[in-house]
């Protein structure tokens, strides 16, 4: 009797290539081969089936970047406005 050890293919070969396509392109397939191999990632890390990506760090714009307090200071950095005369 044979293990599942001993049917997979040798690396780089045909088989391994097709074996290792079908897994990356499978999210469930992908997250059992890393867990086996001792890589396994936080299940966000793994691309999902289906639903809207929310963007990423930095997506949403900040806030209060229409306060006062940010207008002003961007306007003492950058010289302008009333500080377009200051040294």
């Amino acid at each position: 009797m044979s293990t599942p050890k001993d049917n997979i293919p040798e690396r780089n070969t045909s088989q391994w290539k097709k074996n290792e396509k079908a897994i990356n392109d499978n999210p469930v397939l992908k997250q059992a081969r890393d867990t086996a191999e001792g890589l396994e990632k936080p299940m966000h890390k793994y691309k999902s089936t289906g639903g809207n990506w929310h963007g990423g760090k930095g997506s949403r714009p900040r806030v209060d970047t229409s306060s006062e307090q940010y207008k002003d200071n961007f306007d003492r950095i950058f010289k302008q406005g009333k500080y377009k005369d200051d040294k």
